[in-house]
């Protein structure tokens, strides 16, 4: 689970891949034969320094773990399905309450520094999870939603984490960054990654690396996972401008581009293909559903009419082109996502008006939301959407980070970027149980669809229930999606293929990058 803010998505170390491909040439006299694709170097345009934090894992948010994919591996992987598969760990159990994951590691795995897996190893990595100086990168110190008690070693090969409060689904959390190792000596010596990656991924760093404009990778001969990897060297190239990067994908300078909206229409003139992915949610959150910051949330009916009051096609038109209305609680691309949502939520104040007057509030109400620069632009816009209604909304400013946080107690609606790549882990660890709902509401249909998601067996019975889950949020009002992002990644389709991204992930993985058929 992860709660992303819009500058983590700005930063990101963005998508690549390609490959050359070989002409036909006669073969014998009696056909035609392809000549093998030329897989030895794909290049990445990026908009970013991917390691402006230096090589620590723990240091960067999910928009940098396509770079990092390649230096470390995972206690878990992430599938095409947007599962969580065997990674370091090949296999994982949780108890009867859901209160410790027992995690069995794989054998004969070697670090960059020559340290090998096992679990003392994962334990030291964890333990350092908590460290407070890394608490803006890490959910799982002492008071988080997703607490870690204790890491305690089993045996060699098996690791035991416990948590605080049941934690179905944690697992697909150890497919992100949260869940790469570092190597003995970076664990010891964490002031040596920031110069040097310390990790047992498929590739190794080269030393033709320039920092802050080009990142060389090179594969690991000592990682079995190499083999899964179509290229023996990835180039990262550092282009912060957005123009220069589609021009370096048009120009053949690099496979794969991160594009920002106004090239994309650049890109396909130019031939070039062009893939858009969603997971990315920004959403108004309901902090108060009981009343006890504004009376008014307590009531369903008005939390429905936010729904209603707020010209979502009107806000992504003027603030974020390129991006997507949302209606919907969960992404575009995951399994729960109905077009349902989109039709009954409409923009309709005169709806939004019956309700309010249905709930007591015919006359509007008043209430305070803590805004941020990030999100002030968006907020005023809503505002006037909400003034329309009679709701009057007044925005302060944090004035500190600390303030920003204890709006959750203090103000009954918020503003935050959802990443719904581990639904059951974000409910149970953030909207149920966690920051998101100090005054402790209930909901039996939100706690009964999180259930049977975590419960599936298979991807219908997971859909049902996502579904379930997704229209309850918007019918509930817990959550007010607002738009959607996008990232948008132009390739050359003559040299690769479009890249697929797994589940609700918002970039591509480093491993899906394959030759054009």
């Amino acid at each position: 689970m992860k709660l992303l803010n819009s500058a983590a998505r700005g930063s990101s170390a963005v998508l690549a891949g390609a490959l050359l491909l070989g002409s036909l040439t006669a073969c014998g006299g009696s056909g035609q034969a392809a000549a093998k694709a030329d897989t030895s170097n794909l290049t990445l345009a990026i908009d970013s320094d991917s390691a402006s934090f230096g090589f620590d894992p723990l240091r960067v948010a999910d928009a940098q773990r396509q770079f990092f994919e390649g230096l470390y591996e995972n206690l878990m992987t992430l599938q095409p399905d947007g599962s969580a598969g065997p990674g370091l760990a090949k296999e994982f159990s949780y108890n009867a309450d859901n209160t410790v994951l027992t995690l069995t590691l794989k054998e004969g795995v070697t670090f960059t520094d020559g340290s090998t897996l096992d679990a003392a190893l994962v334990k030291a990595n964890f333990d350092r999870r908590t460290d407070p100086a890394l608490s803006a990168y890490s959910a799982v110190a002492k008071g988080g939603a997703q607490e870690i008690t204790s890491v305690d070693v089993v045996s060699p090969t098996k690791v035991a984490l416990t948590f605080a409060k049941a934690q179905p689904g944690f697992e697909k959390n150890l497919t992100s960054t949260m869940g790469m190792i570092v190597g003995k000596t970076g664990v010891a010596d964490t002031a040596s990654l920031a110069a040097t990656p310390d990790g047992s991924g498929p590739y190794t760093l080269d030393p033709s690396t320039v920092k802050g404009n080009k990142y060389v990778l090179v594969k690991n001969d000592k990682s079995p996972e190499a083999s899964k990897y179509a290229f023996s060297k990835i180039t990262f190239s550092v282009i912060q401008d957005p123009q220069a990067r589609a021009n370096a994908l048009v120009s053949g300078q690099a496979d794969v581009a991160m594009l920002t909206s106004p090239t994309v229409d650049f890109a396909k003139s130019k031939g070039l293909g062009v893939s858009q992915i969603g997971g990315t949610l920004h959403t108004m959150v309901s902090f108060d559903k009981i009343g006890k910051t504004a009376p008014a949330f307590a009531s369903e009916k008005v939390r429905q009419a936010f729904q209603y009051a707020i010209n979502r096609q009107s806000l992504v038109d003027a603030l974020h082109k390129g991006d997507i209305p949302a209606w919907n609680a969960l992404p575009k691309d995951s399994a729960g996502f109905t077009e349902e949502l989109n039709t009954k939520f409409a923009y309709d104040p005169a709806k939004a008006k019956s309700l309010l007057a249905e709930a007591g509030y015919a006359d509007g109400f008043e209430f305070t939301i803590v805004g941020s620069a990030e999100t002030q632009t968006d907020l005023q816009a809503v505002q006037k959407d909400l003034a329309a209604v009679g709701i009057t909304m007044n925005i302060k400013m944090a004035s500190s980070t600390d303030e920003a946080f204890a709006a959750v107690a203090t103000t009954p609606l918020g503003y935050a970027s959802l990443g719904w790549d581990n639904p059951v882990g974000l409910m149970y660890g953030v909207v149920l149980n966690g920051f998101t709902n100090v005054q402790k509401a209930t909901d039996e249909q939100l706690t009964a669809a999180t259930g049977e998601a975590a419960a599936a067996k298979d991807d219908a019975a997971r859909k049902a229930a996502l579904t379930k889950l997704n229209t309850r949020l918007v019918e509930s009002g817990w959550m007010i999606p607002l738009y959607e992002s996008l990232t948008n990644q132009g390739y050359n389709t003559k040299k690769i293929k479009q890249v697929e991204f797994a589940g609700t992930n918002a970039y591509p993985l480093l491993s899906s990058y394959a030759p054009a058929s």
